[in-house]
């Protein structure tokens, strides 16, 4: 459609909506509506959604909370649908973290019974210190795993075989401890928990390090999704001993002998066999339990046709940040995530602006089309998973996913280029999707298409590291749109001042664009790569 055309069309919807239209008018299109989203109109949303008043939008916080308000007026006041709780744009949900008051812990061994028992409170430091975990009661024998050294190839295996309800004693020593190998072991092995004997060589880092668990304690730990909290599953428990007490568990004189065990170990790691020491540990925590309440946004578009109305395409963007956190060298401890994700909010908002006008203008979507703020994206996808877990629209109804994360940037290897866009997902899931983006590019603004990350042994699995992994781990078919990381991710210097706004515009006409081709077309794309098959069923998170 000619310019001419839709200026006519959205002058007929603002000023003469009851009077007739003229016959000589033609058919409006949906995809011409992509020539609405302007600059002006991203940038007018982004300087609120990025403003200091947002104090970072942490999900939980008030900041998010004014977030939420002024996405959800914005909503209101285009006339999309609200489909979250209680005919609200809302999708509630909770979120519960540990508040830890104290730890107490009893060691014993089998011939002379109780040999300490302490606490760790605000009033109490002991003999143990619990450094991460360690929620639950839980209790067993101790049994010695060496230096915690695996390396299957090297015929190296410092683990019993049954370590279900023990302690495993681990002297600590940094270069031969694979710390993610010892979680692994214990999760999958059932262990009560790990106890490190770490400060035989400076025995004072000891009472730093329970100062600092003093300091902590009454304070909530990591917020998880609460309906996935299960109550039978004992979290273990990672614990510091007192040094000279690891040395006596071990059966030994002084922490110099404790290192003189740690040096033949890595002399020799082959030869260890791991050995009850004869001792227990009961470790029992006083805990409470944070409940903090979270949201999504959900603003729908019914499809217009009768037969593909009830399939819906989801367009996504996370609208929480990470809040108020340690400042920079100039003073700033506000992080106001202008492109994380501020961007991709931004552009869920003016898509969605575009469409509703096509919608007003008889040319709306086929198909439905869901407009999907979600929060607790930086505190693991907890948005999304819950939606995902608790879907407004059918999962098997979901055609597909659009997430934006991150789009109003140019990373450093793009100086030259800011035509271009990364593309995660698309052709590593489905082909059909794949030709659908394609289309919708060159009907567009021709962004150079950067495949670089759409590689499913990418190391930085971007594939999986934001929302649109828990619609893939559900089969259900993405495209990732992202610009690549920068040198103020994370951090204050996130501003909107950074924001190419050029480069923001065009990417959000091709998330408008690639989601009117999945409303429109006349077949869904399907999950047709095996190896992505293979990846959502090894790596599904549960």
């Amino acid at each position: 459609m000619k310019k001419t055309t839709l200026l006519l069309i959205t002058g007929l919807l603002i000023g003469c909506s009851g009077a007739k239209q003229s016959s000589n008018i033609p058919s409006a299109s949906i995809y011409d509506f992509q020539e609405t989203i302007t600059m002006e109109g991203l940038k007018a949303d982004l300087t609120i959604i990025a403003s200091d008043e947002f104090e970072g939008r942490a999900t939980g916080t008030e900041g998010i909370q004014k977030a939420t308000d002024y996405i959800t007026q914005r909503y209101t006041e285009l006339g999309l649908t609200p489909v979250g709780d209680n005919g609200t744009y809302i999708q509630s949900y909770d979120l519960a973290g540990p508040v830890v008051n104290g730890y107490e812990y009893v060691l014993s061994n089998t011939e002379d019974g109780v040999i300490s028992a302490s606490n760790l409170n605000k009033q109490e430091t002991g003999d143990f210190a619990t450094i991460f975990g360690g929620t639950d009661n839980v209790e067993g024998e101790i049994v010695f795993a060496g230096l915690g050294m695996l390396d299957e190839e090297k015929g190296i295996n410092h683990y019993p075989t049954d370590i279900e309800g023990r302690w495993l004693l681990v002297i600590f020593d940094a270069k031969s401890l694979n710390q993610r190998a010892l979680q692994s072991v214990m999760a999958a092995g059932g262990a009560s928990g790990v106890i490190l004997v770490m400060d035989y060589a400076n025995p004072a880092t000891f009472d730093e390090a329970l100062a600092s668990v003093q300091e902590n304690l009454g304070r909530s730990g990591r917020l998880s999704l609460a309906y996935l909290q299960n109550n039978d599953r004992k979290v273990a428990a990672w614990n510091r001993v007192k040094p000279e007490l690891g040395a006596q568990i071990l059966g030994l004189e002084s922490n110099e002998k404790v290192a003189e065990l740690a040096e033949t170990l890595k002399a020799d790691p082959t030869n260890f066999e791991p050995k009850p020491l004869g001792f227990s540990l009961e470790h029992t925590a006083d805990v409470d339990q944070n409940i903090v309440e979270a949201s999504n946004i959900a603003a729908f578009i019914e499809g217009s046709d009768p037969m593909l109305k009830d399939e819906v395409v989801v367009l996504s963007a996370h609208h929480d940040h990470v809040g108020i956190g340690r400042p920079d060298s100039t003073g700033d401890n506000l992080y106001n995530g202008a492109d994380d994700d501020g961007s991709g909010t931004v552009g869920l908002l003016n898509a969605a602006q575009a469409m509703i006008a096509a919608k007003k203008a008889g040319a709306g979507p086929k198909r439905s089309v869901l407009f999907l703020h979600v929060s607790g994206e930086e505190m693991g996808l907890l948005g999304s998973r819950y939606y995902s877990d608790h879907p407004i629209f059918p999962i098997e109804n979901t055609i597909a996913n659009i997430n934006v994360d991150m789009i109003g940037r140019v990373d450093k290897e793009h100086e030259d280029n800011k035509d271009y866009i990364y593309v995660i997902g698309g052709e590593i899931i489905s082909s059909g999707i794949d030709s659908l983006m394609n289309e919708a590019n060159m009907e567009s603004v021709n962004l150079d298409l950067s495949k670089r990350y759409n590689d499913l042994e990418d190391p930085n699995q971007f594939y999986r590291r934001s929302d649109h992994w828990n619609f893939g781990r559900l089969g259900v078919p993405f495209v990732f749109f992202f610009n690549g990381t920068h040198d103020d991710y994370h951090r204050p210097s996130d501003e909107i001042s950074k924001i190419e706004w050029e480069a923001l515009t065009k990417r959000t006409k091709l998330v408008y664009m690639t989601t009117a081709k999945l409303a429109n077309s006349a077949v869904r794309p399907e999950v047709d790569n095996q190896e992505f098959i293979n990846k959502t069923k090894s790596q599904s998170r549960n």
